[in-house]
């Protein structure tokens, strides 16, 4: 009796540990989840335990991953979290910075490591040895590029422009079959239109228009007028950045789609309806509408063109990042069959491709924080 009563002196210790345990036996209960729809991605699963793993610290590195993601009411930590951090002023959160008129931006202060380099030698290898195919070369900016005037004080992220410019000088040296463009000026000639998602990483279909009417007239061809033009609009978008810092206050985003004629879409040898997965408009993820998510192989058929009477298909080869997932279907106005390709999920060799099909035209196109950090660019050589 006289423990419990000095227990009793310790009000605050007592709340705290009950929370704790309470807490605890309430975690134990939860079944772990697979798919974090804030966050946007698979959540990390218990580790099996091996002496081997566990030896060499593998395991215990996968389970804190495994306890961190699994956490208890996860979701709403983060955005208790993120309200602490507006309440004290700050203006950033988990590497997202605060910008104007509720824009965010991923923090990318130096290009650190030999990545950069070795994606611009396997570049460098591929271009060479397809020096008799018509390549194209894209790097897009980021909004921070674009958007200067958007930025917090203070944050000082690479100077994508200049290394843009050096890339593009760079390439369009290599060989006489291959070119660089750089979409930087065309976008920042529409720096006051609606180019780039306020809470996603990824340029609007607007964006992406302006960078497809830069590159068909690079080709000497004459991009679609969007004027005429059937758009959908799609409310209520929160992207990758709102999922990391949870901001209180950001307005969504909207998303906006053409309906543009297709005469077939496979993915991944699989026959779709349609150049949008229209369903996906209705969940948290709704940039995945855009080519059926990101995927190994596509092929789109244009409904818009007609070809002549025994004449060959006009073709085009697009290896890329989710950036251009907005991007490609503008090109059925100036190819019949658009054929895709993400080496992040590919199974067909490259060299598969370009030795059994006939393409008039090839394009690499990432996004600068993507080229520079994409470990899988060293598949351009198989």
């Amino acid at each position: 009796m006289d423990k419990i009563k000095k227990l009793l002196q310790y009000p605050i210790l007592l709340a705290f540990a009950l929370f704790i345990g309470l807490f605890t036996v309430y975690d134990l209960t939860q079944t772990n989840r697979e798919y974090s729809e804030l966050e946007n991605r698979y959540l990390a699963q218990k580790p099996e335990f091996t002496f081997r793993a566990f030896l060499s610290n593998e395991w215990t590195q996968d389970y804190e991953e495994y306890i961190n993601d699994q956490f208890v009411r996860r979701d709403d930590w983060i955005t208790i979290k993120s309200l602490a951090e507006t309440a004290l002023l700050k203006i950033e959160n988990n590497g997202i910075a605060y910008g104007q008129d509720g824009y965010l931006f991923e923090k990318f202060r130096s290009i650190s490591g030999s990545q950069f380099q070795r994606n611009l030698d396997y570049i460098r290898q591929f271009v060479q040895k397809y020096s008799g195919k018509n390549i194209t070369l894209a790097v897009i900016p980021n909004a921070y590029t674009i958007l200067p005037e958007k930025l917090p004080m203070g944050l000082e992220n690479v100077d994508q422009g200049s290394t843009i410019t050096q890339l593009t000088d760079w390439v369009n040296g290599l060989n006489a079959a291959v070119q660089a463009v750089d979409f930087t000026e065309a976008l920042k000639g529409h720096s006051s239109e609606y180019i780039y998602y306020r809470t996603d990483h990824h340029w609007t279909t607007l964006g992406a228009y302006y960078a497809y009417a830069a590159y068909v007239r690079s080709l000497g061809m004459e991009p679609v007028a969007l004027s005429g033009m059937d758009s959908v609009q799609v409310e209520g978008f929160y992207g990758t950045y709102f999922s990391k810092a949870k901001r209180y206050g950001t307005p969504a985003d909207t998303i906006t789609y053409y309906n543009i004629p297709d005469a077939g879409v496979t993915v991944d040898g699989v026959e779709k309806q349609g150049y949008y997965d229209l369903e996906k408009f209705l969940v948290r993820d709704k940039y995945a509408a855009f080519l059926w998510g990101n995927n190994g192989y596509t092929v789109l058929k244009s409904g818009v063109r007609t070809l002549a009477e025994g004449g060959l298909p006009s073709r085009i080869l697009v290896i890329k990042d989710s950036y251009a997932n907005s991007f490609v279907p503008f090109l059925l106005y100036q190819f019949d069959e658009v054929h895709i390709v993400d080496l992040r999920y590919s199974a067909v060799p490259v060299s598969q491709l370009l030795e059994q099909g006939e393409f008039d035209q090839v394009l690499l196109m990432y996004n600068f924080m993507n080229l520079v950090t994409d470990t899988n660019i060293y598949k351009l050589s198989y």
